[in-house]
């Protein structure tokens, strides 16, 4: 039984479970000061405090357990009480302030190449399907993709990853979809695979073959998806590469025959289902999510009167990607309203090479509070247990309840969630520990 203590944190925040953050109405609560957390074995076996108590004009200091994984009290108890005689290795982390890793729940980290040069067409008054129509956009990443090795694909991508790595980001899901073709999508997927046991980091491999349509088939988008359904996703699927799919539902792109159709599959094969919609236009995908059960649906910048009559705490939590809303231009998702409503939300990076290259989740945490409405409370747990529900994995991350990873990082004393929205993409992490010490660059 390997056992690690931390302890000496001023405030730990995060230490609620999916459920508890769900009936706060999707807000962390107030920390735990001068706490404490036992790992066993990477994940967390239990959370307390060090109560001051005064008598007789000494004080003592008092061990309270919050909570234990497993009924597991009584065996904590006895390791609390003789922590401090070195039977159990031990971390002091000198009164720095704790938040649960960053998890990350929309990504399109692997890609090969470059595509800053669209950016001088977007400053030049270039919509996004403008600079589609002249070569750039998805299919210019297509190219590029399926003309690079997948060693050089893996060390692009390491770079990439390292970098969110240093961030605080713990765990995240990477999309394919810059293949559009079935070995180039493996390849993909493959890499995907690669960079979680490179980093020794949860990824979520999410099939995306239906994001948009490759040049073969120009003019024959329904024969495309047919494809991609009937065909390429039981083939990956074997393959043991796809732990998801999505789908960029949109106008000039896939419509909702196409994402019912990718659903209705994928949930035969025990997949869950997310789309991109409402990015540009709203065409009824978020009705249709919610009739087909859909994990999450992301973007939703574009809300119709029938859109916001849909949302509610039982529908698919709503993933938003302020990053893209600020590289593009476009409007925000209004996140802060959707809670409101009870709408479940989550923040991801939507890291990509044409519309969200940063990647940064301190600058996605700020925008969601200044451009989004949400509490910077709420944008935390939307970036950490939130987030992780959108991927189907909120027992195991996202918080430091008892049962979850141990992934986590520190921050310094009288750090609050207002300082982050303050930071303005600031990386105010001072360590972090996603299963090891991740260095700085």
């Amino acid at each position: 039984m390997a056992l690690h203590l931390y302890f000496g944190i001023s405030a730990l925040w995060g230490h609620e479970g999916y459920q508890t953050v769900c009936r706060q109405g999707g807000q962390l609560g107030d920390p735990l000061g001068d706490a404490w957390f036992l790992v066993e074995e990477g994940s967390i076996l239990a959370i307390g405090q060090f109560i001051g108590r005064t008598s007789y004009g000494s004080i003592t200091q008092e061990l309270c357990i919050q909570s234990v994984r497993d009924g597991r009290q009584q065996e904590v108890t006895q390791i609390m009480l003789g922590w401090q005689d070195g039977h159990c290795p031990r971390t002091d982390l000198e009164g720095a302030v704790v938040i649960p890793a960053f998890v990350d729940p929309h990504t399109h980290l692997v890609w090969a190449g470059d595509r800053s040069s669209e950016l001088a067409m977007r400053l030049a008054g270039a919509s996004y399907s403008q600079i589609a129509e002249q070569g750039g956009g998805i299919l210019s990443s297509v190219r590029q993709l399926r003309a690079s090795s997948e060693e050089a694909l893996m060390s692009e991508s390491v770079v990439r990853l390292q970098r969110l790595m240093e961030f605080g980001v713990g765990t995240l899901e990477i999309k394919s979809g810059y293949g559009l073709e079935l070995e180039a999508e493996a390849k993909t997927l493959r890499v995907a695979r690669s960079l979680g046991q490179w980093a020794g980091i949860p990824v979520q491999t999410t099939f995306m073959g239906l994001h948009a349509v490759p040049p073969e088939f120009q003019g024959k988008s329904k024969a495309y998806a047919r494809v991609v359904v009937d065909d390429w996703l039981p083939r990956l699927m074997d393959q043991g590469l796809v732990d998801a799919v999505d789908i960029f539902c949109e106008e000039g792109y896939f419509d909702l025959e196409d994402l019912e159709n990718l659903a209705l599959s994928a949930q035969r094969l025990g997949l869950p289902v997310k789309a991109h919609l409402n990015q540009f236009n709203s065409i009824g995908g978020i009705k249709v999510a919610t009739q087909l059960g859909l994990m999450s649906m992301d973007h939703l910048e574009v809300l119709s009167k029938e859109d916001e009559r849909c949302l509610g705490p039982d529908g698919p939590i709503a993933v938003g990607l302020p990053l893209c809303s600020l590289y593009l231009g476009i409007s925000y998702a209004s996140l802060g309203r959707m809670v409101l409503k009870g709408q479940r939300v989550a923040l991801g990076s939507d890291l990509n090479p044409g519309s969200a290259p940063s990647g940064n989740p301190w600058l996605t945490w700020s925008l969601a509070s200044l451009n989004c409405g949400l509490d910077p409370r709420a944008a935390l747990a939307s970036m950490t247990i939130m987030a992780a529900a959108a991927m189907g994995m909120q027992e195991s991350t996202g918080s430091l309840s008892p049962g979850s990873r141990a992934a986590f990082m520190t921050l310094p004393l009288g750090f609050q969630p207002v300082n982050a929205v303050a930071g303005m993409g600031l990386n105010l992490a001072t360590k972090v520990f996603a299963g090891n010490l991740i260095p700085h660059a």
